[in-house]
């Protein structure tokens, strides 16, 4: 009896595979750097179209959305958000959905969210039309009450210029886990748009180098500790300094973005 032949891959058909296996890797790791190319330029878009409507806002309205008193929300419509406290020249976290609301009343933007009734109970039309009332979010910034970036987080407006009795104004400074991080001092109490939280540390670098000069600390867009998902007010709306050197490095200006670690960070542009 004749024995079978054991006849294993020759050279050539291995080396095929390889091929394959390798356009494969290739094809999967190209794919999904085109896919973090296209959330990061949609965040990027986000940021510039949200501006251009906060600048049309003021614009043609002559008042600053997030901020209204009733009557000047009835200028707009009866579903359109008074802020909790309104014409102080702040908007903080909790009228942030207000601020939203705001820009899609009067038509600037598209966000449903931004009308629902956890944001705003509509008021009466007509000769005797009272304003809607105003509802605080309750436990943090949500897609409920908010837009949300491509990681399904809250974006959030913050214009905190320390005016009203007990509000301490936006103060930027160059050390790892400052409050929001703006690089100088002197640019304290301008106006944030913040992009919304999980967003790759990589991608946070992509897009600063889409919009602006590419340093987390510098610039028209930058690191932020602000986070919209946890709270409205007090501490618990920023992060610790643990959670933002996963963003960014170095301990003085200029800071780069780490590139390698993931990170859950967050950008603000200043408006």
């Amino acid at each position: 009896m004749k024995r079978p032949i054991n006849q294993g891959f020759t050279l050539v058909e291995i080396a095929i595979v390889l091929v394959i296996i390798g356009l494969l890797i290739g094809g999967v790791l190209r794919g999904q750097e085109l896919l973090n190319s296209s959330r990061a330029s949609t965040i990027a878009s986000q940021q510039t179209s949200m501006q251009t409507a906060f600048y049309g806002f003021v614009d043609r309205y002559k008042m600053l959305p997030g901020d209204l008193s009733s009557a000047q929300a009835l200028l707009i419509n009866s579903t359109t958000a008074p802020a909790s406290a309104p014409s102080d020249g702040n908007v903080m976290l909790a009228d942030s959905p207000a601020f939203f609301n705001n820009l899609t009343q009067s038509g600037f933007i598209v966000c449903a969210a931004c009308s629902s009734t956890a944001v705003v109970t509509p008021g009466t039309s007509g000769a005797s039309a009272t304003a809607a009332t105003y509802l605080p979010p309750a436990g943090g910034l949500s897609a409920s009450n908010s837009p949300v970036n491509v990681f399904a987080q809250p974006m959030a407006f913050y214009f905190n210029t320390g005016s009203t009795a007990g509000s301490t104004a936006v103060v930027g400074g160059s050390t790892p886990g400052g409050i929001n991080f703006l690089g100088l001092s002197g640019e304290g109490g301008k106006p944030l748009l913040l992009t919304g939280g999980v967003i790759p540390s990589p991608m946070m670098a992509e897009i600063d180098r889409k919009t602006d000069d590419g340093s987390p600390g510098t610039g028209q867009f930058r690191y932020t500790d602000i986070v919209a998902a946890t709270g409205t007010s007090g501490t618990s709306i920023f992060t610790s300094a643990a959670a933002s050197n996963a963003c960014f490095a170095g301990t003085a200006v200029p800071f780069t973005w780490v590139v390698i670690s993931s990170g859950n960070c967050q950008g603000a542009s200043l408006l």
